[in-house]
Order: structure tokens, then sequence, then C-alpha cells
């Protein structure tokens, strides 16, 4: 009922000479011979709009429906013959269209998917003197705390732990009286990835962890510590672990080129063949003694 109600609004206070609303029957809007109706337009308000949202959102979409068809009029008056003939475009596009989802097709149909670890290991290895990272890879454990915790000094003495049964006790802590506990100890993270969680930018935590291997910070309300076991520096090589979800997709973009230029190779060797493909081509290419 919004959407309508605020379409009989619409026709009541707006006129355009090349925007003709009409009202007695299902049409909308229109722009020369180009009709917007009803029907088009009734699933455009999301439930429990307001009737002053729905108003502004009818409005706007019938604006920009008028538009797309007021540039093409324009563009059709004032363009020469020559800059309106697109049939080449038009055919190019289908052909590359066309290509590309047999492409995709074929490929689908025979791209091994599955990288295995020696695979990745083998790339690593082959590749690692190209392989590098633009920010910190870290193993890390962030801690926020409120400001006013009685357990506050406990956790700044405890989170730069390494003995396990001190982790224990620090995650145990963490648990109960922390606002968040984040443990990457075991996972290599990018440092964006931990910045996130402090109140401190990716440049500043790199500038931090150039002379430490913690961080510690605060805003109004909470407390941040952050320590880094582990940390490959920007422009060193990343972990295998960090790097083989990147390795599997190197491998599989190269099996997928791999596919299509056996494609290729094979519908061009099977046209000559046939005689699909007839060349007319002198061989000029033998030097004279």
């Amino acid at each position: 009922m919004k959407l309508f109600a605020a379409i009989a609004l619409l026709l009541t206070v707006t006129s355009c000479n090349l925007l003709e609303f009409r009202s007695g029957d299902e049409v909308v809007a229109r722009v020369g011979e180009n009709y917007l109706y009803k029907e088009d337009i009734k699933n455009l308000i999301p439930h429990g709009t307001s009737y002053s949202d729905s108003i502004m959102m009818v409005r706007q979409y019938i604006n920009s429906w008028a538009l797309k068809y007021l540039l093409l009029s324009k563009a059709e008056a004032e363009l020469s013959k020559t800059d309106k003939d697109v049939e080449g475009e038009l055919q190019d596009y289908r052909n590359s269209l066309l290509v590309y989802r047999y492409e995709k097709q074929y490929i689908e149909k025979r791209l091994d998917t599955l990288v295995s670890d020696q695979e990745a290991r083998t790339y690593y290895q082959e590749n690692s003197g190209n392989i590098t990272v633009n920010n910190s890879v870290v193993k890390a454990r962030v801690i926020k705390i409120s400001s006013t915790s009685p357990n506050l000094s406990r956790l700044r003495s405890m989170y730069r732990a390494d003995a396990l049964e001190d982790i224990d006790e620090l995650e145990r802590i963490s648990y109960n009286s922390a606002e968040r506990y984040n443990n990457f100890d075991n996972k290599w993270v990018d440092l964006s990835f931990v910045a996130r969680e402090l109140p401190l930018d990716l440049y500043r935590c790199e500038e931090m962890l150039k002379s430490a291997s913690h961080i510690e910070a605060q805003d109004s309300l909470y407390s941040y510590f952050a320590y880094f076991p582990q940390r490959i520096a920007p422009n060193g090589n990343p972990p295998f672990d960090y790097y083989l979800p990147r390795i599997k997709e190197i491998i599989i973009s190269r099996r997928k080129q791999e596919l299509i230029a056996g494609l290729e190779k094979d519908l061009i060797k099977e046209a000559l063949e046939n005689n699909k493909i007839k060349l007319n081509i002198n061989d000029n290419t033998r030097n004279e003694e």
C-alpha cells in the first residue's frame, strides 16, 4: 500500500514535458514510447519502510529509469550515423562472450582442482626467492580488557607468557575477564588482520614491532595487549603454510592456461587436417646462396 500511495502522491506533484505520468491505468511513467508499469516496481520498497522514505525511493527509481531513456534519445538525436553504427562492436562483443562461455565450460569439465602437498611444496621451493610479503606476517595473541578491570594488572604481567601452563592460565583469565581474546599462536596471519583488533593503524604497528615483540595501547575505555612470538618482516619470505592458499591459486590458474593452450592447439591441428583452414602463404624464409 505504501508503494501505491507514494506513486499516487508523486503523480499529483510531478510534471515534466518529456516525462509523462498517467494515473488512469497501470502506467507509472513514460518517456517517448517507453513505459514503466506498476508491476515493474511493485517489489521496490522493503517491508517496514516509512512513508516519506517510500516516496523518496519511488522518485529516485523513476528518475533513474527515465534518465536512461532520455540519454538514449539525446544520443540518437545528436550522434552521427557513423557514431551510431555499433553493429561491428556488438558482433565482437557477442563473439567474445560466446568464446568466454565455451572456454569456461571446457575448463569446468576438465580442470583438476586438487593440488597435492608435494606439488605445492615443490612450487614453494622453486619460487621462494620471488615470494615475499608486503606486511609483516605474524603469530600473535591479542587481549582487549576494560581499563577498570581488577584483572588488568595480572593480564599485563602475563600476556607475553611462553610456558604452556602460563598460557593456559592467561587464557582462563582472559575468557573470564577480557572483552575480547584472540589467539593466533598456531596460525600465521597478516599483521593488518591483528591491527584491526587494536586502536592503532597498520603503519604504527609495523613501527612498534621493529624494536619489540609486543604492543600495548589504550583508548578511553579499554587497554590492549598484543604479543607476537613469531614475525616475518615486510619483504621477507612467508612461511609455506601461510602462502599455501596462494600457491594453490597459482597452480590451478596455470592448469587453466594449459587447458586453453591445448584446446587452441588441437583446434588448429584439426582444422588443418580437415581443410577448414586454407593457407596461401609463400615461403620466403629461405636464404639465397
